[in-house]
């Protein structure tokens, strides 16, 4: 039986055990390496050079996304599998374009993972139930106002999830590595795009676009 060497990035280490216990009931598949932040894992994974890497988006300084392009083209090869806590349309399709291979929400990842390992593993895509609908209302049904999540930058977005969890501008600021005042910019410029007035107003859009899980308030 071949094995599938795996490396796993995801800023919280109890995340990171329950990934690593599912798979040593999985045989076929060897973790590699693993790491609590994007920049980390991109030299981790250069020398390497994984087959799977299962990724989280959320984490500090960068999110995982941003670094999709460049673990392809340092490991072409590597299939990526997205194992996010979010449920937002805006992520299911950046991350399918970018170049992933499957997504699959944390919440369902005790009991889906092995599925979604062999389906990429034999060079199809993986999508759980939520990302399948979304994307079969996606070209079945009428196209999404103009101003929805689409509108955003990766980062504004970051800052969006932030402010919806009611985190201070210094907690966002620290948590993404930027600056209070830096924050503040963004917030400002994403009422201007989206034609609201107070932060009340952006945490309802974002509950409102699935920016955010209302369960999770």
């Amino acid at each position: 039986m071949k094995t599938h060497t795996i490396f796993i990035v995801d800023d919280h280490d109890i995340i990171r055990e329950g990934i690593k216990a599912i798979l040593r009931r999985q045989p076929e598949y060897e973790v590699v390496g693993e790491a609590r932040d994007a920049e980390t894992a991109l030299d981790k994974i250069r020398p390497l050079k994984p087959d799977i890497l299962l990724l989280d988006i959320t984490m500090p300084k960068k999110t995982g996304l941003e670094i999709i392009e460049d673990v392809l083209r340092i490991s072409p090869s590597t299939k990526i599998l997205i194992i996010s806590v979010h449920k937002a349309n805006a992520y299911v399709m950046k991350a399918l374009q970018s170049g992933v291979k499957g997504y699959l929400s944390k919440e369902n990842a005790a009991d889906d993972l092995p599925q979604a390992l062999r389906k990429i593993v034999s060079g199809q895509v993986y999508l759980d139930a939520q990302a399948s609908d979304y994307l079969l209302k996606k070209v079945s049904g009428p196209q999404e106002e103009t101003q929805g999540p689409g509108l955003l930058t990766e980062r504004e977005l970051d800052v969006l999830r932030l402010v919806a969890e009611s985190k201070a501008a210094k907690e966002i600021a620290s948590l993404l590595s930027l600056s209070p005042r830096t924050v503040e910019n963004y917030k400002n410029n994403m009422l201007k795009k989206l034609g609201l007035h107070r932060t009340s107003d952006l945490i309802k859009y974002a509950i409102k676009n699935k920016i955010v899980d209302i369960e999770d308030f």
